[in-house]
């Protein structure tokens, strides 16, 4: 399968320990995918849409294009299902941008989902490139994007710097805080975890997501080793304070990169905790809450940082 269109080889795909991979029909790939998002918990009430996108384009792609297995899925399926029209009493149109996005992100972590589990699939949404979701120089990533991320940070089933760090961006730490904390500032049985500050940031508590704190545990195993009393938790070097924190915007990068949102114009590593912004003004409706919750000692900054004011059109306003 060319990872870049997915299209199929004409020699049988391996994973990486060297197996032959297996195919699956459109209907056992959607549930093997759904018992692996719940395993993995990255199924939440967030995820709830993107589920049901995953229902609707198994449905696309077995009823309407009858296609007998994932592998046959492309790129030019792919794209129909991203920018087919909507249904209106006034007739089909075209989907939104935010819906767009949507499905793109419910199709990427469909494909990453699939390749983990030992289907031969590419990503056919590779090159499927989307109008920005803002004008914003860089906004908050969405509920799905954080999904798919948590997805991509996770490169090996061992590796856990990369997703640590996304870990304690989801809490609110910027790159120039992440490499200052320690073990003893996780308080995992709490979920949260003490974020020491900067000079454009007051010291806080940040709170960690269910996954957030397993990766945060993970992460805490594979330091048991390591020959200090308090490790620091997500950066592994002794360098300056300018190449700890370009260490750590290099890991959220880089997650970013491997998820297809890295070069959208509005897309930063404090995209991150911008959308934990959004999250936290949600849910209280409150800008001073927000700041006080990401240390920022500015209200109009606080609104100016999770794109207060900017009133994009929400999925929701029509029929993914």
């Amino acid at each position: 399968m060319n990872e870049r269109t997915g299209t199929r080889r004409s020699t049988a795909a391996l994973t990486p320990s060297g197996c032959s991979t297996m195919t699956s029909t459109p209907s056992e790939s959607l549930g093997r995918v759904l018992e692996e998002l719940r395993r993995s918990r990255l199924t939440d009430q967030s995820t709830h849409r993107m589920t049901e996108l995953l229902v609707r384009f198994t449905i696309f792609i077995d009823k309407g294009l009858r296609l007998g297995s994932v592998e046959d899925i492309n790129a030019e399926h792919a794209s129909r299902f991203v920018f087919a029209g909507i249904s209106k009493p006034v007739g089909p149109q075209r989907p939104s941008v935010a819906t767009m996005h949507l499905r793109r992100s419910a199709l990427r972590l469909y494909f990453r989902t699939l390749r983990q589990i030992g289907v031969a699939v590419g990503d056919p949404t590779q090159d499927l490139v989307l109008p920005p979701r803002s004008c914003l120089a860089v906004r908050p990533l969405t509920d799905d994007e954080i999904v798919v991320c948590r997805s991509f940070s996770l490169q090996t089933l061992t590796a856990t710097r990369q997703p640590a760090a996304w870990a304690l961006a989801e809490a609110t730490a910027r790159t120039s805080e992440i490499p200052h904390i320690v073990v003893s500032d996780l308080d995992l049985p709490g979920g949260r975890v003490w974020i020491h500050g900067s000079s454009k940031a007051e010291a806080r508590w940040g709170f960690l997501s269910d996954w957030g704190a397993t990766q945060l545990a993970r992460r805490i195993g594979g330091l048991k080793n390591v020959p200090e009393d308090d490790p620091v938790v997500a950066y592994e070097g002794r360098g300056s304070e300018e190449s700890a924190q370009a260490s750590s915007c290099i890991a959220i990068t880089e997650t970013l990169m491997r998820a297809g949102i890295g070069r959208e114009p509005d897309v930063r590593p404090g995209s991150v905790v911008a959308w934990a912004g959004r999250r936290i003004f949600e849910k209280t409706g409150s800008i001073e809450e927000v700041a006080r919750r990401l240390g920022i000692r500015s209200l109009d900054r606080a609104a100016r940082f999770i794109g207060w004011g900017w009133a994009p059109q929400p999925a929701g306003e029509d029929r993914a």
